[in-house]
């Protein structure tokens, strides 16, 4: 199935990007044909976005989020960093080539109806690290190589010389004003305003064992609420395993590939470099080894991700947020990837 070939996007993304502002055009990046924008180029089907070195590089914050206690970590060469995360599309062809296995979420060999723009999720670190590997094979130019930006490289993209808190500026902009969100990135609250705006009237079920509400059913009205600003509460209630994430509803969204949106949806949210969905959409493996203070990696050596996710809270979405990490050989429902190179 080639991604042109794809349906269209589905009413509920439809829905999603009417409650956005900054919206691109529907139509993204697709399989190889990936737009070159500014001074962007396209390698082996992925558009690169160049990014200047920093051999002064700092942190912002520790890993416990520490303002100001970020170690050094310099980024001594220029290199190329992917434009968009890696789509559905992008890797289908991969896979179709090289007999990867694919993600979880996908059904007979590809990807859900109307996701060919969106990050592809579930794939581990490893996997990330073969596809990049088969990226430089198919580059005409020999010189070019495809790899993983470690964290330092993936923070100064996203954060820039002045450490800002998000590739856009210093504040998020997110207002809410029941049913319409507006937003510069998806994380939780994109999810929840779909959920309110279309379904709030229909029931969820508790379906986790263990929680206090197993089998109950309750209106998402009475389950999600969503802040002024896009805080959202009722989404995860850990002590007593209620809130959104334990219900049916929810269950069924991660079985088709989460709330994430088409990789060029959120032009509000573009980097100075012109990077996309460096906050938001899904979260970004790194080479980094961290011992993960964030999380339920918490006190483990992981590799460290970034920039959040469609399930992510706001605080979570930062261009400066550290701490949170994955096992290199999972796959993951909010964890996708960018690729970088070098060249």
């Amino acid at each position: 199935m080639n991604a042109s070939d794809a349906p269209s996007p589905s009413r509920r993304t439809l829905l999603a990007l009417l409650a956005l502002t900054g919206t691109a055009a529907l139509a993204g990046p697709t399989g190889a044909t990936a737009a070159t924008t500014g001074a962007s180029t396209t390698v082996a089907g992925q558009s690169l976005t160049p990014i200047a070195a920093d051999p002064d590089f700092v942190f912002a914050t520790d890993l416990s989020g520490t303002a100001g206690s970020g170690e050094a970590s310099p980024v001594d060469s220029a290199y190329w960093l992917g434009t968009y995360e890696v789509t559905n599309s992008q890797y289908l062809e991969y896979v179709d080539d090289s007999g990867a296995d694919t993600p979880g979420y996908w059904d007979g060999g590809t990807y859900p109806d109307g996701k060919a723009d969106h990050p592809v999720l579930q794939v581990s670190l490893d996997a990330a690290t073969a596809y990049c590997a088969w990226l430089t094979d198919r580059a005409d130019d020999a010189s070019w190589t495809f790899r993983l930006p470690t964290e330092a490289e993936w923070e100064l993209a996203a954060s820039g010389p002045d450490s800002l808190t998000y590739p856009w500026g210093d504040t998020a902009g997110t207002t809410y004003a029941d049913p319409v969100l507006t937003s510069n990135y998806n994380y939780n609250s994109v999810c929840a305003a779909y959920e309110l705006a279309e379904h709030g009237d229909e029931s969820a079920t508790y379906t986790a064992t263990g929680s206090d509400l197993y089998g109950q059913s309750f209106p998402i009205s009475e389950i999600l609420s969503i802040g002024s600003t896009g805080t959202v509460a009722g989404w995860n209630v850990t002590a007593s395993r209620t809130g959104f994430i334990y219900t049916d509803v929810y269950d069924a969204l991660t079985a088709t590939g989460g709330y994430t949106t088409p990789v060029t949806t959120y032009a509000g949210g573009v980097s100075a470099d012109g990077v996309w969905d460096l906050s938001g959409n899904c979260w970004e493996w790194t080479t980094s080894v961290i011992t993960a203070t964030h999380g339920g990696e918490m006190g483990q050596q992981v590799n460290a991700i970034r920039g959040g996710s469609w399930y992510a809270n706001l605080n979570s979405c930062t261009a400066i947020y550290r701490g949170e990490g994955r096992d290199p050989s999972g796959g993951y429902p909010t964890v996708g990837f960018r690729v970088a190179a070098s060249a």
